[in-house]
């Protein structure tokens, strides 16, 4: 019989594996080419496309949480402070995962919770069909766990291009080399 070290190795490696197609697959995209319809944290209306020619950090999240807290946001604040350490001109823009429970009362907490403040941020939502394949394109995997969503770590630095430059995922801490 196995021992429990080593089952939970291999499910380790399986994940692993599973996961390594999603993400090469998103690497090769024109981010900005997707051709999902957001809205923002203003009611307005938004493509991807709208940033093209600029640099960004794109990730996916949602604004409300209960028994468990992404670490999403708190990633996202620490690259916020680099960017502006290093003076990089990026714009950031998070798309919510949960388009029915993130609207704009609950990304203004979003913002306030995380100290987040700047034009430069833009919190936006797409269809409930839309947010799948939009999570699907940009390699970001979510489940559900207990009514508890849960998703992994992945924050994308997009160049001007919509080519994925960088990105930051699992335990990466290192903010500063996420700009260089």
């Amino acid at each position: 019989m196995p021992s429990p070290r080593r089952c939970l190795l291999a499910v380790w490696l399986l994940a692993l594996l599973l996961a390594a197609p999603a993400a090469r697959a998103a690497s090769e995209i024109d981010v900005y080419a997707l051709p999902y319809r957001l809205v923002d944290e203003h009611g307005r209306e938004r493509r991807l496309a709208d940033w093209r020619g600029k640099r960004t950090v794109v990730a996916m999240d949602h604004s409300t949480y209960s028994a468990i807290c992404s670490s999403t946001g708190r990633r996202l604040r620490a690259v916020g402070v680099a960017a502006e350490r290093l003076a990089q001109d990026v714009e950031f823009v998070i798309i919510g995962l949960e388009p029915h429970k993130d609207t704009p009362a609950t990304w203004a907490a979003y913002r306030e919770d995380r100290g987040i403040r700047g034009d430069n941020w833009h919190f936006l939502r797409a269809s409930a069909t839309d947010t799948a394949l939009v999570a699907a394109n940009l390699g970001v995997n979510y489940r559900y766990e207990y009514d508890d969503l849960l998703l992994d770590l992945r924050i994308l630095r997009v160049g001007p291009d919509g080519r994925i430059e960088r990105a930051i995922e699992g335990y990466d801490t290192d903010t500063d080399a996420f700009f260089r």
